[in-house]
């Protein structure tokens, strides 16, 4: 990883190759490459052709393994600490996008999975800490739990709690 240094991880093998996916943490976790675009639907694997993810490139690949890493640790301390299976309860699927468009510098929750930026290429790095991610993720929980309004004093009590869980996470 470039933020976590050497970690085992999960994956599958896929047409002769490996993929960051796996399927034994509740729905699973899933961790695609948005090639600094904005559209989903063209997001594709991050693949590797040995599972030794050592994929340290000019696009920064080597974050997708933070991500990936950072979402079956967030499943495993839900599920260890707090008996929860996934952010739902009920083996919510991870899914996380790295790359997202160009020079973005900024991560988010949008109701269905975790986004990342690469951030500007000066002052900010890819945005795929295990914090970050974790705050990220908690934005989730808090949103099938709390359902905080996400405003005011509720607003700041959501990024309250998720500053304290990435930090729980890390």
């Amino acid at each position: 990883t470039k933020y976590s240094g050497n970690q085992t991880i999960t994956t599958d093998s896929y047409s002769g190759s490996y993929r960051l996916r796996e399927s034994g943490r509740g729905n699973g976790i899933k961790t695609y490459n948005m090639q600094q675009r904005t559209t989903y639907a063209n997001a594709v694997d991050f693949t590797d052709n040995d599972n030794y993810w050592n994929n340290f490139n000019a696009n920064y690949d080597e974050v997708a393994t933070d991500a990936h890493w950072a979402a079956e640790k967030y499943y495993d301390y839900l599920l260890n600490e707090h008996g929860r299976n996934s952010l739902d309860n009920s083996g919510f699927a991870l899914l996380s996008y790295v790359h997202y468009d160009f020079e973005y510098s900024n991560a988010f929750w949008d109701g269905y999975r975790m986004t990342y930026g690469d951030g500007d290429g000066s002052y900010w790095t890819p945005l795929t800490s295990v914090d970050i991610a974790g705050h990220e993720m908690t934005h989730g929980l808090t949103s099938f739990t709390a359902d905080l309004i996400y405003q005011d004093e509720s607003g700041a009590l959501n990024e309250a709690f998720s500053d304290i869980f990435g930090t729980a996470l890390e």
